[in-house]
């Protein structure tokens, strides 16, 4: 019998994916700030520029609507930016995804995994997500136990291996997870962090233009600011569009913003801190003022999410209408924000071309 527990530094977070990368980044002792200290969670969304928008309308299911404001690869886009090596794995064969985490953690190596939140007994929560990035990191065969790193919980959570088995061996919403395992090989150092902000503010600006990766691939929605825009114009059908399913759809929306994982504001919070963070890094008053710009976008996100909520009204259409000047400034500032990051590409040459001068 094996028993492996690695000391884990872990924080509650906003998101599952920047929540975990930021305790690994920790745990590896990588950073960018001058003091030592670990990087924001912000920071660590933001450097994989995974700003996005996905909007579409689901009318055989309750919520009848799915909004979400990250693209598919912001983990992927990370590890890229921040030169960490990544063998994304994942298999059919219970027994083999199994045996590939135990290697990991065997070799003092906390482990990212997705993980499906219904089948996960800590968290008792009703709704399947397959692909919750947690980071094990350890194991007790004898007493048939793990020890995960979950967003959700302040504490690192004990979970049995039959509970973890199932949740990395979900077919449910929204795709199978087939035992997926993020083995990372971790830089010494991160690279120079006027590149790093430039790849990930690019990302965020391709992203933003629909060339990312939906978190639902396969669908029929808009991406990026023709999500946006979509969502803008469609917001003000919604009456006539879902008649007696209004409070459902808004109900939704309140979820989409604030609960579903998204730092509370649809990640535009989490973004906006990390525009504080590469301001001080890099002396840059243009990135203070974009960061000023997402700020006022969070801040919007969450009104819209107070007065659609239900208990706001009981009157649906009064909840809608309280909602609709919000949307319309939403629109302007999700625009206004992808203006700015493009005005600073293209006003500050990479770093390369400043040397050669």
């Amino acid at each position: 019998m094996t028993r492996v527990r690695i000391p884990f530094p872990h924080r509650r977070a906003g998101h599952c994916g920047s929540g975990a990368l930021r305790d690994l980044l920790e745990f590896h002792g990588l950073t960018y700030e001058d003091s030592g200290y670990p990087l924001s969670e912000g920071a660590v969304f933001g450097l994989g520029g995974g700003i996005g928008c996905l909007y579409l309308v689901v009318p055989q299911i309750d919520p009848p609507i799915y909004l979400v404001g990250r693209t598919a690869d912001l983990e992927r886009d990370v590890c890229s930016h921040l030169g960490i090596a990544l063998d994304f794995r994942q298999t059919d064969d219970p027994q083999e995804g199994w045996e590939l985490l135990r290697a990991e953690l065997d070799a003092g190596r906390p482990t990212m995994v997705w993980a499906d939140i219904k089948h996960l007994e800590y968290l008792r929560v009703r709704m399947h997500n397959t692909m919750h990035d947690i980071v094990v990191c350890g194991y007790d065969d004898e007493a048939g136990v793990a020890w995960v790193a979950d967003n959700d919980r302040d504490e690192i959570q004990r979970c049995s291996l039959e509970s973890l088995a199932r949740a990395r061996n979900s077919r449910a919403f929204p795709a199978p997870n087939r035992h997926a395992t993020w083995l990372m090989r971790w830089p010494t150092a991160l690279p120079p962090v006027a590149d790093t902000v430039r790849a990930a503010l690019r990302r965020t600006v391709e992203n933003m233009s629909g060339a990312g990766t939906p978190l639902l691939e396969g669908v029929q929605g808009a991406v990026g600011l023709d999500g946006v825009d979509l969502f803008a114009s469609d917001y003000r059908r919604w009456p006539a569009r879902f008649g007696n399913r209004l409070a459902a759809a808004l109900d939704g929306l309140y979820v989409f913003i604030v609960k579903a994982g998204t730092g509370g504001a649809m990640f535009r919070s989490l973004y906006a801190e990390f525009l504080d963070d590469a301001a001080r890094w890099l002396s840059d008053e243009t990135l203070a003022s974009a960061a000023a710009t997402y700020h006022a976008l969070a801040e919007r996100w969450r009104r819209l999410a107070d007065v659609v909520r239900s208990g706001a009204s009981d009157d649906p259409l009064a909840r809608h209408r309280a909602g609709l000047p919000l949307v319309q400034e939403i629109a302007e500032l999700e625009h206004a924000g992808v203006r700015a990051l493009n005005q600073w590409l293209t006003a500050t040459p990479p770093v390369g071309a400043l040397r050669a001068r």
